[in-house]
């Protein structure tokens, strides 16, 4: 890869970051707030359910800032390897680059780890 091209994926990289820790962590309000009050079960579900939201958000946030910091390490150590796939070794497409700075593989490879789509159950026993 070009040195201008992997300038541009280090700012892209670091842009990245900077949004990331910009957002910081999403609150997360206790359960129930008074203790002593009673609370409507409507509320506890609501608040039940934010605590989830903002839970998962900041699993995702935790993530992304981990694969942000594994390629500029890339970057800086093997500049070479940033934008090859990990497992088939070839390039990895430039648009994916753009979209996704941090990606690891390929769109094909990327493709046999994801769950399939569209597929549905065929039993009510049939969990996979």
């Amino acid at each position: 890869m070009k040195p201008a091209k992997l300038a541009a994926a280090r700012r892209a990289l670091l842009a990245l970051r900077a949004e990331a820790l910009g957002a910081g962590p999403a609150r997360i309000e206790p359960n129930r707030p008074d203790p002593v009050a009673a609370t409507d079960e409507d509320a506890q579900a609501l608040s039940e359910m934010m605590q989830t939201l903002s839970s998962e958000r900041n699993k995702t946030q935790a993530k992304v800032l981990g694969e942000v910091a594994r390629a500029l390490r890339k970057l800086d150590e093997a500049p070479d390897d940033y934008g090859r796939c990990e497992e088939c070794e070839e390039e990895i497409a430039p648009r994916r680059l753009e979209v996704v700075p941090h990606a690891r593989l390929c769109a094909e490879c990327q493709a046999k780890h994801d769950p399939p789509r569209g597929q549905t159950r065929r039993s009510i026993t049939d969990y996979r």
